[in-house]
């Protein structure tokens, strides 16, 4: 989707301590080789603050960096990959009470690891669609400290990491704007993520954990299936990502060539260069992974936190376009193509 006046006027974020993973695998959380083997050299913990607190600290900094007013916005769009408190109960509420304060709508985005991406594109048109409103606030934040999640062990592609991100969406200025934004769907890939699970009745918390491994271990040996499945798999999740971002390079009108960093999902090593890196024929240097590895697969705050370091450490500057890549369940693809319009020094 080709993006007309749509700016990040702010952008806040929270990445609690980090636990080295090699003192993980020494404390058996996690098996050394596998440790090794992902690359990543620390994961954030966070084990007081709720996800929802995360998402207000950096909610605040966002909004005040954006130099808007709270009577300026027109939504607040919040998500997260796991639970955030009791069902039947609305995080995205608890987040505005505490930061805007508006009588506006507040709703979850339930789209995984591309909830950020799917926020902006519903920004752009409640922003084209809400006279007198400049702006909206994008929160996303996950906390995995819960027995009911092995944040080491529990994907083979990934080490879930706790953190919180935040941005303005603006119809004003910013420090960036957004170009372009869309994602792409292979849904005969669903069943990759549903395993054997029974859909009735659904698995529920607390009946069961979060086990995103098995899962998969299920499908690959269902009934019919073929050793070279989950290869292929891989293979059309590539072409994919690769399509995506084809697609929405042209519609910001944009050629790879300008392309001056990747800011992507935080895959342990090898399935991010499978799935991410190398259909897109992206080397690592151009990509996050030096700084996404000192964290962990941050789910719905990836794109945000790799967006923000770039920016923030000058690895980006006025008229870069930075590429936004994303993945999530179902299978799924997003990309989002910014340009940077301001220095770091112009949010204080």
């Amino acid at each position: 989707m080709k993006v007309g006046n749509l700016y990040l006027a702010g952008i806040g974020t929270y990445v609690p301590r980090t636990v080295p993973v090699q003192e993980a695998a020494r404390q058996g959380w996690i098996d050394s080789t596998a440790a090794k083997e992902s690359g990543i050299t620390a994961v954030a913990v966070e084990a007081e603050l709720p996800a929802v607190d995360m998402a207000v600290n950096a909610a605040t900094k966002a909004v005040e960096r954006s130099g808007h007013r709270p009577e300026d916005f027109a939504a607040l769009l919040h998500s997260g990959a796991y639970y955030q408190g009791p069902d039947g109960w609305s995080a995205p509420h608890y987040v505005l009470h505490r930061t805007l304060n508006q009588p506006v709508v507040a709703t979850e985005i339930r789209h995984g690891c591309l909830s950020v991406l799917t926020a902006l594109r519903l920004a752009a048109g409640l922003l084209g669609t809400t006279p007198g409103s400049e702006a909206v606030l994008i929160t996303a934040a996950d906390n995995f400290s819960t027995p009911l999640v092995d944040r080491w062990r529990d994907s083979d592609h990934a080490i879930y990491a706790d953190s919180a991100a935040a941005l303005v969406a603006s119809t004003r200025s910013g420090f960036a704007r957004l170009l372009a934004v869309g994602s792409r769907s292979e849904s005969s890939l669903e069943s990759m993520h549903r395993g054997v699970e029974p859909l009735l009745p659904p698995a529920r918390h607390p009946d069961r954990p979060m086990y995103v491994a098995p899962r998969l271990e299920a499908w690959s040996q269902r009934p019919g299936a073929g050793p070279l499945d989950l290869i292929t798999a891989v293979q059309r999740f590539g072409d994919l990502v690769a399509e995506t971002a084809e697609q929405t390079l042209a519609e910001a009108g944009v050629g790879w060539e300008s392309i001056t960093r990747v800011a992507h999902i935080g895959f342990n090593e090898d399935p991010l260069h499978a799935m991410i890196l190398d259909p897109l024929g992206a080397s690592a240097e151009v990509g996050t992974w030096e700084f996404i590895r000192t964290i962990g697969h941050a789910s719905v705050s990836d794109l945000v936190l790799g967006l923000e370091h770039l920016w923030e450490t000058g690895q980006v500057t006025e008229g870069d376009h930075v590429l936004l890549v994303g993945a999530t369940e179902g299978m799924e693809a997003g990309c989002a193509v910014v340009q940077i319009t301001a220095p770091p020094a112009a949010q204080g």
